[in-house]
């Protein structure tokens, strides 16, 4: 399995939403949740020892770094309820981790289901982070900059 899942993988029930349903989670997640979100893990010393102190400061501000985004362990598109956006449903993951998850572990399983009508439920497997994936953010930004090192050597 791919290096950045490195979590336990649990059962969830999935019920495929409207995308009118899904634009308002969403909507509300963008102005209400996200920068909340951030700003909480800042204050709660969550970021310590994964992120820089600049990029710390901006964290407390609600700004992740680049290279980072926010997982809805249960996805937006999979709940009719505004709840999908509380913290518990949150985490945060180096970018290259959030896109292996929706294409390789979310994408599949949720197929099936494509053309079925709105509220058709499915149990699949999603990864369960805690709040901050503190090992696979470090070790994405490791390899990052290995890559980069190696990069600028055969530059020379």
């Amino acid at each position: 399995m791919y290096s950045g899942v490195s979590s336990k993988m649990v059962k969830i029930t999935y019920t495929k939403v409207s995308a009118d349903v899904c634009k308002k989670n969403r909507t509300f997640y963008k102005n209400h949740v996200r920068k909340a979100f951030v700003m909480w893990l800042a204050y709660e010393g969550y970021f310590d020892g994964v992120f820089t102190k600049s990029e710390i400061r901006k964290a407390k501000k609600g700004v992740l770094p680049s290279d980072c985004n926010i997982h809805h362990k249960v996805p937006l598109s999979g709940c009719n309820d505004l709840m999908v956006n509380d913290f518990c449903n949150l985490t945060v993951l180096h970018k290259n981790t959030h896109e292996f998850i929706n294409k390789y572990i979310f994408s599949p399983q949720l197929k099936p289901i494509q053309t079925a009508p709105f509220g058709t439920e499915i149990v699949i497997d999603v990864p369960n982070y805690s709040y901050v994936d503190v090992d696979g953010i470090k070790k994405e930004r490791a390899l990052a900059k290995c890559s980069f090192l190696s990069r600028k050597n055969r530059e020379r």
